[in-house]
């Protein structure tokens, strides 16, 4: 009895995992820099046209930009502007519509360090709506399109590490404030 209990725990743990992530492939893997900042791989083109999240050309890093200011990173990308502070933070473009931010302490250490991920969905299109922790970041202006916010659903750092702890939860605590409407988040779209 108790082993099927655990075996329908880790199962359901599993299954949100797997959703959590479903929505960035992890085709096109590598901090993008702005003179790297080309088209995605067909094979994410294609993952992203299947799930549904891609109809056109667009590329939520075309125009890409990155601004160091003060203690801030404004990040530009194809309709926003993400503000992330220090330099603890990278990001990846894993598809033409999904762009990912992690702490690079925790990647380093072999963990994901997943903290968001920045999702463009066409306007009519609402399978966002099935992934467990999520919130609507904006509706483009210049550029017709929904930005949704994914968050992750279990440990991205390395729990035996304090300081680690301590610097992701400082980071996913700022990310976590993206949000359409919000005063304070650090996602904004642009004019």
């Amino acid at each position: 009895m108790r082993d099927n209990i655990r075996k329908l725990l880790l199962a359901g743990v599993i299954t949100i995992m797997v959703f959590g992530f479903a929505g960035c492939s992890d085709s096109d893997s590598g901090e993008k820099s702005a003179t790297e900042n080309t088209n995605a791989s067909t094979e994410a083109t294609e993952t992203a046209e299947t799930d549904g999240t891609a109809t056109d050309d667009y590329d939520i890093l075309d125009g890409f930009n990155l601004v160091e200011k003060d203690d801030i990173t404004l990040l530009y990308g194809n309709g926003f502007v993400l503000t992330m502070p220090d330099d603890d933070w990278g990001y990846e473009q894993t598809s033409p519509t999904c762009l990912q931010i992690y702490s690079k302490d925790a990647r380093e250490d072999g963990y994901e360090g997943h903290l968001v991920s920045i999702m463009a969905f066409d306007p009519d299109d609402t399978s966002y709506e099935e992934f467990p922790e999520y919130s609507v970041a904006g509706r483009g202006k210049t550029v017709d399109k929904v930005f949704v916010a994914l968050f992750p659903t279990d440990v991205q750092y390395n729990p035996d590490d304090p300081d680690q702890a301590e610097d992701y939860n400082e980071l996913f605590t700022h990310v976590k404030k993206i949000a359409e409407g919000m005063a304070d988040s650090p996602f904004q779209i642009t004019e």
